[in-house]
């Protein structure tokens, strides 16, 4: 079956989108899905309403950004079904030239969950302004459905950010899972650091202990027999694609560096 990209756009595009969204990173299951998106309640009814609600808040912040933020959706041919989709993010100018104050999960209620989601997107969040204070391109999420996954979909997203670096002339990042950097290495990116989350809290409260079970950070990117080691989880790898995807070992450095990069293992 063939499939193509094209740009999503709209509120049914963005609603589509979000329940695949869903679909993809609970296949397995990634607990960066529900930090970033509050599930309201077990029921069919209180999934469908959270999802509605992501969609709306997603398109929302899309709309924000008209000229900087870019949804490429990839469908199949044949039923015209979105089966995966990403968001680049293009910066002609730093994002970050005034300071930012830390997260607050306010989309999710007051109490342990909101502090216990404000305190992993502050971790994850950390880098950003000292790495991504340049112009460059930025892949802010990335997914296929489980049943079309390693059958194009992922090439033709990446397709999309990396020529659009090329014409910027610009670097391009990102911030993967570990099986997520085999795809963004055959297209140039490198590994240079990795975020860890520690969601240890002193005098924790049963509440925050039970999220720190039922969300770890994040079992999508490392053993998922390791759920219950809640200090240090293998956290997201962040990777970085040169200019034009040039790298010239012993002369091409990072952004921010003076010496000659060396792509790291972790």
């Amino acid at each position: 079956m063939a499939i193509e990209s094209l740009p999503l756009e709209g509120e049914a595009d963005f609603r589509e989108m979000m329940a695949a969204c869903w679909e993809a990173f609970e296949n397995p299951f990634a607990s960066f899905l529900r930090i970033v998106f509050y599930l309201k309640g077990e029921s069919s009814e209180a999934r469908a309403e959270s999802i509605n609600e992501a969609a709306n808040n997603m398109m929302a912040l899309h709309g924000m950004f008209p000229s900087t933020s870019h949804w490429i959706k990839v469908v199949n041919t044949e039923t015209g079904k979105l089966i995966g989709a990403a968001n680049w993010m293009t910066h002609e100018s730093s994002p970050y030239t005034e300071p930012r104050p830390p997260t607050v999960a306010v989309w999710w209620p007051e109490g342990d969950g909101r502090d216990y989601a404000s305190n992993y997107m502050q971790q994850v969040e950390a880098h950003k302004s000292q790495y991504y204070s340049r112009p460059h391109v930025y892949l802010n999420i990335s997914f296929t459905v489980p049943e079309w996954r390693r059958r194009g979909a992922g090439k033709l997203m990446m397709e999309w950010g990396v020529k659009k670096a090329d014409e910027m002339n610009v670097p391009s990042f990102v911030e993967a899972s570990e099986s997520g950097t085999l795809l963004y290495e055959k297209f140039g990116f490198m590994t240079f650091g990795k975020v860890d989350v520690n969601t240890e809290k002193e005098n924790a409260s049963a509440g925050w202990k039970r999220l720190q079970k039922e969300l770890p950070p994040d079992t999508q990117y490392g053993d998922v027999n390791l759920w219950w080691n809640t200090k240090l989880m293998v956290g997201r790898y962040l990777m970085w694609r040169p200019v034009q995807g040039t790298f010239i070992p012993g002369q091409t450095s990072l952004p921010w560096e003076t010496e000659p990069f060396v792509p790291k293992k972790f």
